[in-house]
């Protein structure tokens, strides 16, 4: 892969999803652990799904993603708000939804440049069932719409603690 496309990569591996509790070891090295996923949407529709330790295998060990992949993340802009988003947002605010699949959209949404995303995400914020299992990942997806100037008016005082402590370990990263 090119120094550009390992940039990419970089770039668009935002959050982190699929948290696990237990963590996997490099099979080559043994020097890196991993205990999640990135997703990646793609602008013509496709999903892509990656170890955490993708960045390692392709750094450290020379491993080439899916041209697919290479191809998608190098055609990657602004993503538009799309049928992908719309299902996202829907699960998101959806109280009879999976709290785990509630959570997934919570990361997810972080993923499109859009107001709908920050207005899910602060209302997701106010939801007590589902900060209760997944605040601070509410809060991480918060801080990265903030960090790409989304939400310059989020009063984070205003957050439930674990909102806010999602925030506040993004934002020291």
């Amino acid at each position: 892969m090119t120094d550009a496309e390992i940039e990419r990569l970089r770039v668009t591996s935002r959050r982190l999803g699929s948290v696990t509790l237990g963590w996997h070891d490099c099979d080559f090295c043994g020097a890196f652990a991993g205990n999640g996923e990135y997703r990646y949407y793609l602008p013509d529709g496709e999903i892509f799904a990656a170890p955490m330790m993708i960045l390692h295998y392709v750094e450290e060990h020379g491993y080439r993603p899916p041209g697919q992949l290479r191809a998608g993340l190098r055609a990657a802009g602004r993503l538009r708000w799309d049928w992908r988003a719309e299902r996202l947002h829907a699960v998101l605010l959806d109280q009879s939804e999976d709290p785990d699949f509630r959570c997934q959209a919570a990361v997810d949404l972080a993923n499109w440049d859009d107001p709908r995303a920050l207005d899910a995400l602060r209302r997701a914020a106010h939801d007590e069932d589902l900060v209760d299992v997944a605040g601070d990942e509410i809060g991480r997806s918060l801080a990265a719409l903030v960090d790409r100037g989304l939400a310059g008016d989020l009063l984070t005082e205003d957050l439930p603690v674990m909102v806010r402590y999602g925030v506040d370990e993004a934002s020291d990263r």
